[in-house]
């Protein structure tokens, strides 16, 4: 629904109100109420309100004031029916939705349980200012962002069943089955996360000056600069934590502790704020020959992404969200017999309550205290020429260079590579010299060597939260030719060439069946995390797109019409459109390492492109080996040579509009989306699973087993008003 009321007085007043809902609907796979379907409920609200100014023909003021509200609830099918108790199992696993089984197929169980909400403020104020060849602005604006949260991941736990426990623990390559330990009950590992919610809180402030000086007929220049201030957000009730690895435990004298917002002099947010970011901009538009045929522009700026972003915000270990880790003294050792439940109840969410000790022995979050605001530096230089016949050609080069963008988690309490030459005598179990003083396993009266030779041997993972390291480099190739012709045919042909580099990026995008999103997180985070630099995942090297629109030359005020207004009403109207798309593949993410330590394969040496590939065999999976044990896979992050199909897509649609009032157009739509029927390949299999001699083993590896649509035919008719 949709509410749009204008009204004038001496000030040019405009408010404007909208409201969107959506009734719940399921998601997943399968609709069931075990665990892979969910209920979602959205609604949205917006206030406009805008008042301009014109004190003169060269002095106008523009004031804007907005409010957007926005409630998402999504609740797992299976919540609040005893799931955990139906299965037998103990009243330590709660019992709020179906637990997560994962041994290494599926995974059985979606328990998303949640919800969400957002309260956005945004004043904008502006003049602007003529004089002689200036068009001067400047401006302000400011934005107040509140985000809620609830959710949890798995109120009923998520339990891991791994091939380990049941492989040869000298090998683990080529055998065992996470299966059979599903089957046997051995739990590798599991956690279960206790919710309260949290409610983020930043503002966002900035001042600019633009002025676009024609200094002739024939040249414009376009200069400005930005200052933006975007507050680090925080949790309003300080209900946040942090590792704070360069102290100790005064409880157990122990290297680490976790320290809360607000307490002991600790700050709101553990991220320095950051007050430099000024944002140039200069431009140009040159008419060459002074005949408006030719035109050269170019440009450069530096932006700055909004940071108030859930990837940002922290760690609510204790309060909001608090998770409880179970895994066993050594990876060849289940941590707990499913029947059995978890060996202790889970950490309830009790905040600073919980103390520096709170998640000793359990997985940590390290929010780095240098946080620079991500940076886009952007630049161009086109060209626009007008050619015979009504073409219109644009050459265009763009590059955009990336900084400071989240890169995703690395591992801080990482083995040093110095121990890596131990090889599999890191997985004997050795006496802990902190028996007793950690609870859960890394307490017991022995661990693994490797787990003992960790900076932080009483802490298991200790992950660093969205470190602001990554970086892209894009630069890229833009042709446009465009026809507009008077008898009613359009055609528009784009051509896009290039390639983006970048290192490790946290992209919160779905590309959906083909497309992937930017893989996260590195082999060797935390000493090598340069070795990432590699194509993008997402890189298109080359894309095509032609569209041709033509209004045929039937009905009234056209070439060819009738004396009979009903016969012109049958004629007239009448548009057709075709649009083919043709584009290269992306890069290949291949994975599925098994030697303790990697999950990147080793190349042999020899390309994997294959000349005469085919669906069945996409590349020669034969050019990867399992790596020795203890050593790191020595492919890149993607593939440097082997992409994914192409695409290959032309749409079809015939359109009627037939005029039944002034203001009343009846709309008949037969549309063919693919209508050539074209193949377009999916992605290739690119797990690779390693047998007893390294070689891959997997009959699916290499193998396309899916295609984007065939041809799909629609037909539609619609009333517009």
């Amino acid at each position: 629904a949709k509410i749009d009321h204008r009204f004038s007085t001496s000030n040019s007043l405009y408010g404007r109100f909208s409201w969107f809902g959506h009734e719940p609907f399921g998601t997943g796979f399968f609709e069931d109420a075990v665990g892979n379907s969910r209920n979602d409920d959205v609604a949205n609200k917006n206030i406009v309100i805008a008042d301009t100014h014109v004190f003169s023909p060269s002095l106008i003021n523009e004031l804007r004031v907005g409010l957007a509200r926005q409630y998402f609830t999504f609740i797992s099918a299976s919540f609040g029916q005893g799931w955990p108790q139906k299965l037998g199992l103990p009243a330590v696993v709660p019992s709020d939705v179906m637990p997560t089984f994962s041994f290494g197929f599926t995974n059985i169980g979606n328990p998303t349980v949640g919800a969400r909400g957002s309260l956005n403020w945004d004043f904008q104020e502006m003049v602007t200012k003529i004089r002689s060849g200036h068009t001067m602005k400047a401006g302000w604006n400011h934005r107040i962002l509140q985000g809620n949260n609830r959710q949890s991941s798995n109120p009923s736990g998520t339990f891991n069943f791994t091939a380990r426990l049941t492989g040869d623990p000298q090998s683990p390559a080529g055998n065992g089955s996470g299966l059979a330990s599903f089957v046997l009950g051995s739990t590798a590992s599991a956690s279960v996360d206790r919710v309260l919610g949290t409610s983020q809180h930043a503002y966002n402030t900035s001042f600019f000056f633009q002025d676009d000086w024609r200094l002739n007929k024939r040249l414009t220049l376009n200069v400005g600069l930005r200052w933006d201030y975007q507050q680090k957000p925080y949790e309003r009730n300080n209900g946040a934590s942090n590792f704070d690895p360069f102290s100790r435990d005064p409880v157990s004298g122990l290297p680490g502790r976790t320290v809360f917002a607000g307490v002991d002099g600790q700050p709101r947010s553990f991220r320095k704020e950051d007050y430099t970011d000024l944002g140039p901009r200069i431009g140009f538009a040159l008419d060459v020959f002074a005949n408006n045929k030719s035109v050269l522009r170019g440009g450069y700026a530096i932006f700055y992404p909004s940071i108030f972003f859930r990837n940002n915000f922290g760690s609510f270990a204790g309060f909001a969200n608090t998770t409880t880790s179970y895994t066993s003294s050594g990876a060849d050792f289940a941590a707990f017999q499913l029947r059995d439940g978890f060996p202790r109840p889970p950490i309830e969410p009790q905040g600073s309550k919980l103390g520096p000790s709170a998640f000793l022995g359990q997985g940590a979050s390290f929010a780095e205290p240098s946080f620079p605001t991500p940076m886009s530096q952007q630049w161009n230089l086109s060209l626009q020429q007008r050619l015979p016949g009504k073409f219109v050609l644009e050459a265009t080069y763009t590059a955009n260079k990336g900084n400071h963008f989240d890169a995703g988690g690395y591992e801080f309490n990482q083995l040093d590579n110095q121990y890596l030459s131990l090889g599999n005598a890191l997985n004997d179990q050795v006496p802990n010299p902190n028996a007793g003083k950690v609870p859960g396993a890394l307490g017991a009266g022995s661990i693994s060597r490797s787990q003992s030779l960790r900076p932080y041997p009483h802490y298991q993972g200790i992950n660093v939260n969205n470190p602001p390291s990554g970086n892209f480099l894009s630069n890229l190739f833009l042709l446009s030719v465009e026809r507009k012709s008077s008898t009613g045919v359009t055609v528009l042909l784009s051509y896009t060439a290039g390639k983006v580099i970048s290192d490790s990026l946290a992209t919160p995008v779905d590309f959906g069946l083909i497309e992937q999103t930017n893989e996260t997180g590195y082999q060797n985070g935390k000493f090598d995390r340069r070795s990432n630099r590699s194509v993008d995942p997402t890189d298109v090297s080359q894309r095509a797109v032609l569209s041709v629109l033509y209004d045929l030359p039937f009905g009234r005020g056209k070439h060819w019409q009738s004396r009979s207004g009903a016969l012109n009403q049958i004629l007239g109207g009448w548009q057709w459109n075709t649009i083919g798309t043709m584009q290269m593949g992306i890069p290949i993410i291949l994975r599925g390492a098994n030697n303790f330590l990697a999950n990147r394969p080793n190349s042999t040496g020899v390309t994997a492109r294959l000349e005469d590939r085919t669906p069945s065999r996409w590349f020669d999976t034969d050019q990867f080996v399992n790596p020795p044990n203890w050593t790191f896979g020595n492919i890149g992050r993607v593939l440097p040579d082997v992409r994914t199909p192409g695409t290959v897509n032309w749409d079809l649609s015939l359109i009627k509009n037939t005029r039944i009032t002034e203001r009343m157009v009846l709309q008949f739509r037969a549309e063919a989306f693919n209508f050539l029927n074209h193949v377009n390949y999916g992605s290739p299999n690119a797990g690779f699973s390693p047998g007893a001699d390294g070689r891959n083993r997997s009959g699916s590896f290499g193998l396309i087993t899916s295609a984007r649509d065939a041809r799909i035919g629609q037909l539609a008719l619609k009333l517009v008003f």
